[in-house]
């Protein structure tokens, strides 16, 4: 499958090819991530990813922020109260061009987005045997820069991640330097060399006097745990993924929530983390089940996912 800007975010594309938020939706939650590949699932269309699309888009260009706005004008204005009153946006979206007008103001910032490159950059290859797809925000060929644009709600707070059993920057909570890992062997592959590339974030707060960094993501020992991992749970990924495994579910996402079937009473320290047990998905259990599922969403009938940009 040749990947296009109109087919990229689509079943298909998402049935073809791993990506990092494939992944990252995989190692969270199975059950979840098979039921959005089978289209059983819709992500909610979320406030902070759409003000982070936004903030995408102006960065890529006039044509794609205008053509952003009109696709999403009632998520972005309000109402007009009055007749032929100027439209006003919702205060996320006054923010946001808070946010843009100091990227575009610092010079350091400024001259990364004006360097000569694609923009929206679809790049394809292979890592442990199993096709990926990865899109970048920016790339400059000469000299192998990929450029990665984040909006962030505090550049400098520390969050618990379970996993790492320490309190983290943003660029761990959101697994950046997995995704950093991949796109960078992704472009190796495309460039045909053995160097890193330069993988750097542009990050903006969403602060009421936004925070700025420019970050070099470069660390060879960490790509090369975070590339082991994804070699350690691909295998298990892939089986789920191709129906060879029956998915389990966390318990704990929206959407097992939202699926919930209590089968026992069970003991309260079940509830420690230490404790928790994944479960196999019920809808395999029986043929009924899938309209127990459907009835389940609430986010009403399936539909298209909206075209928004900066995802995978």
């Amino acid at each position: 499958m040749v990947l296009t800007a109109d087919n990229y975010y689509t079943p298909e594309a998402d049935r073809e090819y791993m990506s990092c938020s494939q992944y990252q939706r995989f190692c969270e939650c199975e059950a979840k991530a098979m039921a959005v590949l089978e289209g059983r699932w819709v992500e909610e269309k979320r406030e902070a990813f759409l003000v982070g699309n936004y903030f995408h888009t102006a960065m890529e260009s006039p044509e794609a922020h205008e053509a952003f706005i009109q696709e999403h004008y009632d998520d972005i204005f309000k109402k007009a109260r009055k007749k032929d009153a100027p439209p006003e946006k919702y205060a996320p979206y006054v923010q946001a061009d808070n946010m843009i007008e100091v990227a575009r103001r610092d010079p350091l910032i400024a001259s990364l987005l004006n360097m000569p490159g694609e923009n929206e950059k679809i790049i394809t290859g292979a890592l442990f045997g199993v096709p990926w797809r990865g899109r970048f925000d920016k790339y400059v060929a000469n000299g192998r820069l990929i450029i990665d644009y984040k909006t962030v709600s505090n550049i400098s707070e520390l969050r618990w991640s379970d996993e790492l059993r320490a309190k983290v920057t943003f660029i761990d909570s959101y697994g950046y330097m997995m995704r950093a890992a991949v796109y960078t062997e992704l472009e190796k592959q495309a460039a045909g060399s053995t160097e890193d590339a330069n993988f750097v974030i542009i990050a903006i707060s969403k602060q009421d006097y936004p925070d700025k960094e420019a970050l070099l993501l470069n660390h060879r020992q960490r790509y090369d745990y975070e590339l082991e991992q994804i070699k350690d749970r691909l295998p298990d990924i892939q089986a789920v993924k191709t129906g060879r495994l029956r998915p389990r579910r966390c318990g704990r996402c929206d959407y097992c929530r939202a699926t919930k079937q209590l089968q026992e009473i069970r003991p309260y320290y079940v509830l420690m983390p230490e404790f928790r047990e994944g479960r196999e998905e019920e809808y395999a259990d029986s043929a009924g089940a899938g309209s127990v599922l459907a009835n389940a969403q609430p986010q009403g009938p399936v539909g298209d996912m909206p075209s928004v940009r900066g995802f995978d």
